[in-house]
């Protein structure tokens, strides 16, 4: 079984040069796909990553014990490639929150387990909403999946404001509870 990265942090720790190397292998492509979103240059992504690593190597004594060493790689990651982009543009204006809303690709494994996931799921959900009588389904669908405010909803539908509420909270706890009773 392969080790996790929380292993080869600690052993790394240690000093195994090994473990440095599984590291690597295993979280590049992760780091390397971060960077290229965030600075879209690969001569600075390969070179903050390998950065990145040769630092580990190198501080390796001083390192603390990490609980999440992926998210340690990707934060570390994002705060070389501010420095290495502030460093050649000093009035270099850089939303400190934009990493949120990138989208990181994953290892193939880690995609088909998401896709699974998300095929599991939206049988639930579609099993689950068939529960619902026909205008909560209705509400439901204005609201969420086109998007439509409750005077919006209420001018098509002419129901009343507190009836549409009314609607959507016993559609969402009935789905709430159908979710729930499927996971088990």
């Amino acid at each position: 079984m392969e080790p996790t990265n929380e292993e080869l942090w600690s052993r790394l720790r240690e000093g195994s040069i090994g473990a440095i190397e599984e590291l690597y292998r295993l979280n590049y492509q992760v780091l390397y796909s971060y960077a290229m979103k965030i600075c879209g240059e690969k001569e600075m992504s390969r070179d903050c990553v390998q950065e990145l690593f040769v630092t580990l190597w190198e501080k390796r004594s001083q390192l603390k014990e990490v609980s999440k060493v992926r998210s340690y790689l990707l934060q570390s990651i994002w705060h070389s490639l501010i420095k290495n982009m502030k460093k050649r543009n000093r009035n270099l204006e850089f939303d400190e929150n934009a990493h949120y809303a990138i989208d990181v690709v994953f290892p193939a494994e880690n995609v088909m387990i998401q896709n699974q996931t998300a095929k599991e799921n939206k049988e639930k959900l579609h099993n689950a909403l068939s529960g619902l009588s026909s205008r909560q389904k209705q509400i439901i669908f204005m609201q969420y999946y086109e998007g439509l405010s409750i005077e919006e909803i209420q001018k098509i539908t002419e129901l009343k404001y507190q009836s549409i509420k009314n609607l959507t909270y016993r559609a969402m706890v009935s789905l709430r509870d159908s979710m729930k009773n499927k996971n088990k």
